[in-house]
């Protein structure tokens, strides 16, 4: 979201419980921590792409899955790809980016080692973009 979780696979494919974005992109990588200064306009803090995610489920719609994901504020997370099953993860942010990882399921044998993704306000109302993944709150 193979499946080496492009945000549109990562996220698609485990929506991954990581549970969103994962969606997953082929960019970036593997750095975690988040620090919280600000950023320019064109994208996020690390605080706030955290006050957006924290407690809430998202949707999620990659090039090759969808599912939604659960972003916890103690940085777990849960995702449910549809049609595919569901995974755990671990997200955190850092200044216009989403830092996931998964862990192995049926669907993601060898889970996804922590990635990161460009996260942005997306194109259309209420919706986020995480590579190449659109984010919008589950209902």
């Amino acid at each position: 979201m193979g499946l080496k979780m492009k945000v549109g696979h990562r996220l698609a494919a485990l929506a991954l419980v990581g549970l969103t974005a994962a969606g997953c992109s082929s960019m970036g990588g593997g750095s975690s921590g988040s620090t919280d200064t600000n950023v320019g306009s064109s994208g996020l803090s690390a605080a706030e792409i955290k006050t957006v995610l924290a407690g809430r489920s998202w949707r999620f719609q990659g090039p090759n899955n969808t599912g939604t994901t659960l972003y916890a504020a103690d940085g777990s997370s849960l995702v449910e790809v549809d049609g595919k099953g569901t995974t755990k993860g671990k997200w955190t942010t850092k200044d216009g980016q989403l830092c996931e990882s998964f862990d192995p399921a049926p669907f993601l044998p060898g889970g996804v080692p922590m990635s990161c993704y460009p996260f942005s306000r997306g194109s259309a109302p209420n919706t986020y973009q995480a590579g190449k993944a659109t984010f919008t709150v589950a209902s």
